[in-house]
């Protein structure tokens, strides 16, 4: 068994991931991070997960767009329509 499956059974799958949306081929994708499905540890905190999003938004303006947090369900976190980054 691999750590990160290990990990992932003694917390459950308790964490936050970042979801963004990019442009590709014309269309608007929404991709997320870490990668839960690939087994990539999720963000241990709400907190360092805006932060994570925050950096992003400045390293990626105007290609990666409508930057939110969601929880390991991909549901967005309470009040993220305030704290959004539109990054346009």
């Amino acid at each position: 068994m691999r750590m990160n499956k290990a990990i992932s059974i003694i917390k459950g799958d308790a964490g936050f991931m970042v979801n963004f949306e990019h442009v590709k081929s014309g269309f608007l994708l929404s991709d997320h991070f870490p990668d839960k499905h690939a087994g990539e540890r999720l963000i241990e905190t709400e907190d360092e997960a805006w932060d994570l999003a925050r950096k992003f938004a400045d390293k990626t303006k105007g290609k990666c767009v409508n930057i939110y947090v969601t929880d390991h369900d991909f549901m967005p976190v309470d009040g993220y329509e305030e704290k959004e980054i539109k990054n346009r």
